[in-house]
């Protein structure tokens, strides 16, 4: 079947794995059998600048879809805008509303195609996973779109939040999961509801990183 990704971005994508492996020892695993058609909302936690080209030059070739990141306008600039819209990041105003963040990637899902996103929202300053924006949580039980999680182990290491220079040769670890679905308790007030959603996206994630990551969702992990 022929790709459906951009030959710019198919070119981006295979730049972030030559320099990945270049200055890392990178493990890949869970590329079998993903999704091929349909939304897909793939999530993500966050411990290094080296997270989203790690997730999408990665997964866009095993996906063999484009995929979207949202990303900050003010990046938006310059070669880093230049390479960053050619691996498929999507700009939203920094500062602008949730509505707005949310209109944006709803309209991707509508499109059929694959929204990245990390609910953390921001790096984890020590490597823990951290409490999940509720947007993510939001869109998914909105959208109904399966939800494909990925757990990213060792980057913070490699070149974390406040390290100016990469640590060459770090082991960095990239685990894709199983798709799932969430649903909101019908039980519980909508607040709680959302929380609840919220915390099994993270547990999903747990799932696939190391154990110093897993922070306070390790003993519930699926």
């Amino acid at each position: 079947m022929r790709s459906r990704v951009p030959i710019v971005t198919r070119i981006g994508t295979w730049v972030c794995r030559v320099v990945l492996r270049v200055l890392t020892r990178v493990t890949i695993v869970g590329l079998d059998g993903l999704p091929k058609d349909g939304p897909l909302i793939v999530v993500s936690n966050h411990i290094s600048n080296a997270d989203p080209p790690l997730v999408v030059g990665w997964l866009t070739p095993a996906l063999g879809r484009q995929m979207h990141i949202l990303a900050k306008e003010s990046l938006f600039v310059g070669p880093v805008g230049w390479f960053i819209r050619m691996v498929g990041a999507t700009p939203v105003k920094a500062g602008g509303s949730d509505i707005e963040a949310y209109r944006v990637a709803r309209a991707v899902l509508d499109r059929g195609e694959i929204l990245c996103v990390f609910p953390e929202g921001t790096r984890s300053q020590t490597g823990v996973l951290q409490e999940p924006k509720p947007g993510v949580a939001m869109l998914a039980t909105r959208s109904g779109v399966p939800i494909l999680p990925v757990g990213v182990s060792g980057s913070d290491l490699f070149l974390g939040r406040g390290q100016r220079m990469p640590r060459l040769g770090t082991r960095i670890t990239v685990r894709v999961g199983k798709p799932f679905t969430l649903e909101l308790d019908p039980s519980l007030a909508r607040r709680d509801a959302i929380n609840a959603a919220s915390d099994d996206l993270m547990r999903h994630i747990a799932a696939l990183v190391d154990a110093r990551h897993k922070g306070r969702f390790e003993s519930t992990a699926v």
